[in-house]
């Protein structure tokens, strides 16, 4: 009988073991500092039962998770302060597992289920409102009596510029000569382009990310339609394995199609979205969904709109350096998918050829390139315009170090006398004066 309870015992703990590893473990959170919020990835699956609520006194956001395996004490300290002043997990009553985070002060937030996994959205002065994703359990949240509720951002009055800076954080993206990466490349140039379009009189640009850390796929998509984006440029940097790669040079600009998609296409953009392996499964799931996808940005116009921007922005770089190929090339991107907003991918240079590897970490060539792209966009701005409803407006040109009001006049094929006169110039012409150039 000893035996036998012995031998039930063993087996007992053998499946609660069993059990444990099967579920979902949390990890160290993900902490990140966000445009408009704290994010924390809680769990890389979504495949789980939650319910959040606030409490006060102290502050504290807590998130009841079912389906879960306790995390170790030590994977839970946060990364960043601001509002965030400590993560507590613990294992509460019905076999869940509570997860607190402490506050400095009370702050609205919210818990998202996004391809990427869990996230929880601390906010000081208003929180990105994601979509939920449908079809996946999930609890109500259950916020506190008071509590304000989280809305999504109400529509700018000016023309939002989605600009995204590919990879980040852990994914480093390609790599070329002197250990010169990706990720930190479109970054430096991301910026550039946000200063640019928020300098220009009507526009202002949103950044998918700020610093070094790790956005998933669908989730930039995501964050471009919550801030109403009118146009989506994601930035990144080429590169072929070697010999080939480091010989191979130009910039490249590619919309999504799942047709007439050259081979080395396909490679890059399955090395993209390999990058997000939640985002790559579900987009690789069959023809289907990305079928439908492309059936809703035809009914929204949406794909001419990206082919036209992407043109523009590719005559706009041939003018700054060699183009790979000359014309807009089709690609399965993953992170091209929103049927709504005109969405471009742009390759700048290949990070594995040495010589633009070396030109694109020179501030000035990316400085270069960022103005490229934003006059691109600029090239587009009418048909942006018409597509939100507005009116055309003027064409507008930011001007650059060293060019002068003749060669400006020269190449948008105006008057040196109707320049002046629609912009009211009598000095001398300055670095990063936004020039309205009048119909020719």
């Amino acid at each position: 009988m000893k035996q036998r309870f012995l031998t039930m015992v063993v087996a007992g703990l053998f499946f609660w073991a069993a059990l444990a590893q099967a579920a979902t473990r949390i990890g160290r959170p993900l902490v990140r500092v966000g445009p408009h919020a704290l994010i924390v990835r809680l769990l890389n699956s979504r495949h789980v039962v939650w319910r959040s609520f606030s409490l006060i006194h102290p502050a504290r956001v807590v998130v009841d998770l079912h389906g879960v395996a306790l995390p170790r004490p030590s994977a839970m300290w946060p990364e960043h302060t601001g509002p965030l002043k400590d993560i507590r997990a613990f294992r509460h009553r019905n076999g869940m597992v509570r997860i607190v985070f402490d506050l400095a002060r009370k702050v609205p937030y919210e818990v998202s289920a996004l391809p990427g996994g869990l996230t929880v959205s601390l906010g000081g002065s208003g929180v990105l409102s994601l979509p939920k994703t449908k079809g996946r359990p999930q609890a109500v949240a259950l916020p506190a009596a008071g509590e304000p509720r989280i809305a999504p951002p109400t529509a700018p009055p000016d023309i939002v510029i989605a600009v995204d800076p590919g990879h980040g954080g852990i994914d480093r993206g390609a790599c070329g000569i002197d250990g010169i990466c990706e990720k930190n490349v479109v970054l430096h140039i991301a910026r550039d382009l946000g200063s640019l379009i928020d300098a220009t009189p009507g526009f202002h640009a949103f950044l998918t990310r700020r610093g070094n850390y790790y956005v998933p796929l669908r989730e930039r998509v995501a964050l471009a339609q919550a801030h109403h984006a009118a146009a989506f440029i994601s930035i990144h940097a080429n590169a072929l394995p070697e010999p080939e790669g480091m010989n191979v040079r130009g910039a490249e600009v590619f919309i999504l199609s799942q047709h007439g998609v050259s081979r080395e296409a396909r490679w890059l953009a399955h090395s993209e979205n390999a990058a997000d392996q939640m985002g790559a499964l579900h987009f690789g799931a069959g023809g289907g969904f990305l079928h439908n996808i492309l059936l809703n940005m035809t009914q929204n116009g949406t794909r001419r709109a990206s082919y036209d921007l992407a043109r523009d922005v590719l005559q706009a770089l041939g003018a700054v350096g060699p183009l790979h190929v000359d014309h807009v090339e089709k690609a399965n991107f993953m992170v091209l998918l929103s049927p709504t907003i005109p969405s471009i991918l742009i390759e700048t240079a290949f990070i594995s050829n040495p010589r633009e590897a070396l030109d694109l970490d020179s501030p000035v060539y990316d400085e270069r390139l960022a103005h490229a792209v934003w006059e691109g966009i600029m090239r587009d701005a009418p048909r942006l315009r018409a597509r939100l409803g507005m009116s055309p407006g003027p064409r507008l040109y930011v001007v650059r170090a060293g060019e002068t009001l003749s060669g400006i006049a020269q190449r948008f094929h105006v008057s040196i006398a109707a320049l002046r006169a629609a912009n009211g110039l009598r000095g001398e012409l300055q670095a990063g004066t936004s020039l309205r150039i009048p119909s020719g």
